[in-house]
């Protein structure tokens, strides 16, 4: 694909996030989101006591009962909790589901049009399952009553990656202060090591402590994502059905390895010139690293020699 067909070369508009054709993970991880929050409310059973004030309602949703992250039911065998928590929501308290899905609509649309749709998924997934495996760790140290749910996690990892590209974007704090991105999540950061202080200190449950630090697990992911320039959606490759079966049947030998490596490398490059196109096009040449300047040269070249060739 030529340079001239990436999306930082289109006009402006095409950076606005919108409910449209060209961000399909975003719009099916929003779908769904409210589809399983619908469920929930509608799914219910009577609960008994012990249930009711497990999660917070007379009514029981089966939904909760089976998909949110409970550590004990984790430990018991039921792994799947650990990614489907992210989808489930409070009943009582709707509009975190509607401030959650703003924020993925609004951050996940620009991010994967950077990274594309199966990228995105990757990490949505993966970082909603590094925060779910934390929590569930934690149960194994102490008591959490409370199961987890909401997409904060997974959220919270969006905003940290958009901020590392678009650190001095003004967003409107509470829709009423102007902030830049970076300062407002310093904030969230520096509230969420605050709970876990007073949890040290006894001035607040542990469980809340868990609480905020897999939302500190969901802003690392992010972090470490960007700093690392990691690749997730090769993982999922080599995890599909059809991939399995053919590495089965021709078995895992050297010749394999080393005929399928360099196209894994030549991905890898391509997306890094992506980014650090759009980071140009965003901020300027200036602001670019020497790392970033060496993976432009080392695209450069490798174009040179297939031209010769």
């Amino acid at each position: 694909m030529g340079f001239e067909n990436r999306d930082y070369f289109q006009d402006e508009d095409s950076w606005q996030p919108r409910w449209g054709h060209d961000t399909p993970t975003t719009r099916l991880l929003i779908i769904v989101t409210v589809i399983v929050f619908l469920a929930q409310t509608i799914v219910t059973r009577e609960g008994s006591f012990d249930t009711a004030l497990k999660f917070g309602a007379r009514r029981v949703s089966l939904i909760d009962e089976w998909f949110m992250l409970d550590a004990p039911a984790v430990l018991g065998g039921q792994v799947w909790r650990v990614l489907t928590y992210v989808f489930c929501h409070d009943r009582q308290a709707p509009f975190s589901l509607v401030l959650n899905m703003v924020a993925v609509w609004f951050l996940g649309s620009r991010l994967e049009r950077m990274y594309g749709k199966r990228e995105l998924l990757a990490f949505y997934l993966c970082s909603s399952i590094s925060a779910g495996v934390l929590y569930a760790a934690c149960g194994t140290i102490i008591s959490l009553p409370v199961p987890l749910s909401g997409a904060t996690p997974a959220v919270l990892s969006l905003f940290t990656l958009y901020a590392t590209h678009f650190p001095r974007e003004k967003i409107l704090f509470a829709w009423i202060i102007p902030i830049e991105i970076w300062v407002l999540l310093w904030i969230y950061t520096g509230l969420d090591v605050y709970s876990i202080l007073l949890a040290v200190q006894g001035d607040n449950g542990p469980a809340a402590a868990v609480h905020a630090a897999s939302d500190l697990c969901g802003i690392g992911f992010g972090y470490i994502y960007h700093r690392f320039c990691w690749q997730l959606n090769t993982v999922l490759e080599y995890l599909h059905p059809q991939r399995l079966k053919k590495a089965l049947q021709r078995g895992s030998t050297r010749r394999n390895l080393r005929v399928f490596k360099p196209v894994v490398e030549l991905e890898d490059i391509d997306a890094k010139v992506d980014l650090i196109l759009a980071k140009i096009h965003e901020f300027g040449s200036e602001n670019i690293t020497d790392a970033e300047r060496a993976t432009l040269t080392r695209a450069s070249e490798r174009i040179k020699k297939r031209t010769q060739a």
